[in-house]
């Protein structure tokens, strides 16, 4: 019998130790996540101009066009409307798509370019 309790205090000990383990490893890894969060948070917002990410300036309209409208239907030609029509249809899909200002208006000079 003292045997069998010997086993079970000392399987009590292996389970506290590796709780604890876990619970440190755990902290440990939400801290390193908090900490690289605001870095990340602190480099993005010095390398915004104005608002504005720096993946945003560097893309021509013609990319912004085709990795923004072809996330939901096939794409129109730019040619296939007016200056007037595209007009309407970027800002319609500026709020439908959450375009920003300045990427709505890159790609409506690549449409208004086909034209």
């Amino acid at each position: 019998m003292d045997l069998r309790l010997l086993k079970l205090k000392i399987m009590k000990k292996i389970n506290k130790i590796i709780l604890l383990v876990t619970v440190v490893v755990f902290v440990t890894i939400i801290f390193t996540q908090c900490a690289t969060q605001q870095n990340a948070t602190s480099t993005e917002s010095t390398s915004f101009a104005k608002g504005v990410p720096e993946y945003v300036l560097q893309k021509s309209g013609a990319q912004l066009w085709a990795e923004s409208c072809i996330r939901c239907h096939n794409t129109a030609s730019p040619a296939t409307f007016s200056d007037t029509e595209w007009d309407v249809a970027i800002k319609h899909m500026e709020i439908r798509a959450q375009l920003t200002k300045v990427e709505a208006e890159k790609v409506l000079e690549f449409l208004k370019s086909a034209n």
